[in-house]
């Protein structure tokens, strides 16, 4: 009798990472599940590893030509087997689920019009780190009211197998960072299905990235992912990154004239001499002036060159 939940978690070139996602996954307190492994082109040692140590509840997956193709079409690896489960649950590869998280989503007693979203919880290398404070700040955001599509994040989210089957899986067209777990749940909401938070479904997340990293895939996201949803959902793109900012053109010149005047760099620079509750408004507004700069195809905010190299 196959398990009744199936796990998809992407993965590029993060084995150790991996490694300790599995081991939490072996101390999970349900133990009815499958994980799928979709490894998207990893020249690291990670097929190797999976090959000669993987747990038995893994299934590895990997593209048929063994090409880096983005977390979205490396989550579709799963779609084949999925007619097998009642339900999927979604998980990053650089997560770490508490012994309790799958437990705590069936014990929410999900219906078949439900998604579940479960609690992230950011840490990183460093700290201070504003990057995380922000996280954090938007996890208790999140937390509150009724979830919408908005508040859909594949790295921690339970929901009926069939509602991903129906839904053809992700877009594989997104293969920059952001926007894909968005795109994928207005899908599911035009659907018909309902969001609902648990608290209790926890998974931690590493954040360890610098925050001029950060900038430079919210400017890509604007310049590549937003743009194509502008013209494959145009109903959906009123809803994120302050809507009409970004379209009307007496909006733009305004925001145009705000950026010129703060200024990525001298922000950046002075965003630690800042109060915390400043802070986590200095990064939205920072995310938020990238995303728009991408949109509008002006010069990037920052110059990262280890950026390059494929995206995930």
């Amino acid at each position: 009798m196959a398990a009744s939940v199936a796990l998809v978690i992407p993965t590029y070139n993060n084995l150790p990472q991996l490694r300790v996602t599995l081991r939490a996954l072996a101390q999970q307190t349900f133990q009815d599940f499958v994980a799928y492994v979709c490894v998207d082109g990893s020249t690291d040692a990670t097929l190797a590893y999976l090959e000669r140590y993987a747990p038995p509840f893994v299934r590895v997956l990997t593209h048929p030509d063994g090409q880096n193709r983005g977390r979205n079409a490396a989550r579709n690896l799963a779609l084949p087997y999925l007619s097998a489960h009642a339900w999927v649950a979604f998980l990053d590869s650089d997560s770490v689920p508490l012994p309790g998280w799958l437990e705590a989503f069936l014990a929410a007693e999900p219906t078949p019009q439900e998604v579940l979203l479960g609690a992230v919880l950011y840490y990183a290398d460093t700290n201070p780190h504003p990057w995380v404070a922000y996280l954090r700040w938007r996890e208790r955001l999140r937390s509150q009211g009724s979830p919408t599509f908005k508040n859909f994040l594949s790295g921690n989210a339970f929901l009926p197998a069939q509602a991903f089957l129906a839904s053809q899986g992700m877009d594989p067209q997104i293969r920059r960072h952001g926007l894909g777990d968005t795109e994928l749940g207005w899908r599911l909401q035009e659907a018909g299905y309902r969001f609902r938070y648990v608290p209790a479904a926890r998974v931690w997340s590493d954040a360890s990235l610098s925050l001029g990293a950060v900038l430079l895939r919210a400017y890509e996201m604007g310049r590549y992912n937003l743009r194509y949803l502008a013209q494959k959902h145009p109903a959906m793109v009123p809803h994120l990154f302050g809507g009409k900012w970004l379209h009307q053109s007496w909006r733009r010149v305004l925001l145009r004239g705000l950026f010129a005047l703060t200024g990525t760099s001298r922000l950046l620079k002075g965003l630690p001499a800042l109060p915390p509750p400043l802070q986590k408004w200095g990064v939205r507004y920072l995310l938020f002036q990238a995303v728009a700069r991408g949109y509008w195809g002006l010069r990037p905010p920052v110059r990262l060159p280890d950026m390059e190299g494929p995206s995930m």
